[in-house]
């Protein structure tokens, strides 16, 4: 019995013991599981986004302190509250959704929002497994990532709009006038694509600076978007001094001929800048899907064909695309092309024109005239194509060519006759312009030993009137050196006459549009007399060019010009014929 009761009572004591040790274990375990919450609650509240459970009803269970701050509210307002307790009604069809997808899923679902404006989020929803394997709820995070989508906006900004005009730029331009094509191909409709281009925007930096020039084009950004707030368009920067415009429905051909009366009238008002007043004009090229193009590339090359073409013209400045044109362009480009490498494979030549004193019947100078001898093209004169070279350096290494070959030649026909004539070359605008032109005419003359009182540079007016402070320097020292400068086709442009008294000039050539039928022409009588004045006034040798009647010479003769070219005398030459024609005029008993 003692035995018995013995054993029950070490059995009890064991059992004691088992359970406290049991009741001390799981108490560790609560406490550190207490633990664990707590540091849990603690991080959750640490961190600046919002945190939320929900259960399988999607009820939610506990929110941080971050979530609940978010509403203005304590913690426990949130339990037992579904989305459609808080969110906004439009939201809350989405977000049941998601989180049902989470659950059956087990997945983890991750989406951007844009909740409240300004604010944007990029959501994670994440399944809450039990240890059976199945799921019991959904927790979510919401990290606030408007900082990275403010810079995405911006990088965007940057990206596809212009930074000055805020309007789009040619890369976003591509894109959109591409979607806009698709969509006009759909529906039928035409569409014109309009280059609008500020004519002598370059004059405009040169001589009021940049700062007008950038709110010149804000402001005509800003007048064509006003001119165009009507219709349907696409307007965007095109390049530097150049905007683009994609006009949508234009079935109607009046909607094209309206608008660009709109833009007209709208930049015709004078710019009000900085307390002045800025004329400015434009120039504009068109091209129509779908007869010019049926995509936006073969559009933009035929809209600016037209640009190119109504820059040059004189009466109208707005240009649609035609087939003819556009042949035209295609040769330009060819002549273009085959142009660069024509100088080394020895394509172009010389002809040669006498320059006579009309009382003496001697020889005054001699003109070299380019040709070009084109195994494309066969033989081009240079209106064919000193234009298209004048866009490029082509024009550098042609002029450089010309000069180097004419003298040489005069120093052959020197050599032959015992005498040297001044040899005439003219130079390009773009020849001029480059720093080393005075350095390379003086490398030339003293490589070939030749004298520079017989040579004379043959300038456009257009030059006189852009020169600078260093060509006109240029000019002065080679003045002094002796060589003789000239203005070609004098009274064809627009000159201030001052150029005349500031420009280092001994002679001007009137031009043969002034000569031809002068006896006739009371207009052309009146050009001459007053250039003949000019010349006077500053101290200017004069000679005609384009003469070929006797009746013209006689005319030019009484008003006291005996300097003439022309084929009254002498048609251009080439080398041999006019070898002959100098040494018939030395020896004309021979």
């Amino acid at each position: 019995m003692n035995v018995v009761v013995a054993c029950a009572s070490g059995l009890l004591i064991v059992l004691i013991v088992c359970c406290a040790c049991f009741f001390v274990r799981q108490n560790r375990i609560i406490k550190a599981l207490k633990k664990q919450n707590a540091e849990f609650i603690t991080l959750c509240d640490l961190i600046q986004a919002p945190i939320w459970f929900k259960d399988k009803e999607l009820k939610l269970t506990w929110v941080n302190q971050f979530y609940a701050l978010m509403f203005d509210k304590d913690r426990s307002y949130f339990l037992g509250l579904t989305d459609s307790d808080i969110a906004p009604k439009k939201l809350v069809e989405g977000y049941i959704r998601d989180d049902r997808y989470v659950l059956e899923s087990k997945n983890v679902y991750r989406y951007r929002e844009n909740e409240k404006a300004g604010l944007w989020f990029e959501s994670v929803k994440f399944p809450l497994i039990g240890k059976d394997g199945s799921s019991y709820g959904v927790g979510g995070i919401a990290f606030n990532i408007t900082a990275i989508k403010k810079s995405e906006n911006m990088l965007h900004k940057l990206v596809h709009n212009d930074y000055l005009t805020g309007i789009p730029n040619r890369l976003c331009l591509s894109v959109e006038a591409a979607r806009s094509l698709s969509e006009s191909d759909a529906t039928g409709q035409k569409l014109a694509l309009v280059i609008v281009d500020i004519r002598n925007f370059s004059n405009i930096n040169k001589i009021n600076g940049h700062v007008v020039g950038d709110e010149i084009l804000k402001l005509t950004a800003e007048r064509i978007k006003t001119a165009l707030a009507e219709y349907s368009v696409l307007l965007g920067r095109f390049s530097g001094d150049q905007f683009l415009v994609v006009l949508r429905n234009c079935n109607d051909g009046d909607v094209i001929k309206s608008a660009i009366a709109k833009i007209q009238n709208e930049i015709g008002n004078p710019y009000q800048i900085f307390g002045g007043a800025f004329a400015v004009s434009v120039s504009m090229g068109i091209s129509i899907f779908p007869e010019h193009g049926l995509d936006y590339e073969t559009l933009v090359r035929n809209a600016d064909v037209a640009l190119l073409s109504a820059k040059r013209a004189s009466d109208s400045h707005i240009v649609t695309y035609s087939e003819v044109m556009g042949m035209g362009m295609n040769k330009r480009a060819l002549i273009e092309n085959k142009l660069s490498g024509a100088v080394a494979r020895g394509e172009f030549y010389l002809f040669y024109q006498p320059k006579i004193c009309e009382e003496t019947g001697r020889i005054k100078g001699i003109e070299a005239l380019i040709r070009w001898n084109s195994p494309e093209f066969g033989k081009l004169m240079p209106d064919d194509f000193i234009p298209i070279a004048e866009d490029s350096d082509i024009i550098v290494t042609i002029s450089d060519w010309v000069l180097r070959t004419a003298l040489e030649q005069n120093l052959v026909w020197q050599e032959k006759f015992g005498e040297m004539y001044p040899m005439a070359v003219n130079l390009s605008r773009r020849q001029i312009s480059k720093p080393d032109f005075l350095s390379k005419i003086v490398n030339l003359l003293e490589d070939l030993n030749y004298p520079p009182h017989c040579l004379e540079l043959e300038l456009r007016e257009s030059v006189l009137s852009h020169a600078d402070v260093r060509i006109l320097k240029d000019f002065g020292e080679l003045r002094e050196m002796g060589v003789k400068i000239s203005v070609d086709d004098f009274g064809t442009g627009l000159i201030n006459i001052t150029n005349l008294k500031t420009f280092p000039l001994d002679c001007i050539k009137i031009d043969k549009s002034f000569v031809s039928n002068i006896s006739k022409s009371r207009e052309n009588q009146q050009i001459v007399d007053a250039i003949i004045s000019l010349a006077k006034t500053f101290k200017l040798s004069l000679i005609a060019e384009g003469v070929e009647t006797g009746i013209e010479l006689d005319y030019l003769k009484q008003s006291g010009i005996e300097d003439i070219q022309g084929f009254y005398f002498a048609e251009p030459l080439n080398v041999d014929s006019m070898t002959e024609y100098i040494r018939r005029k030395k020896n004309p008993d021979f």
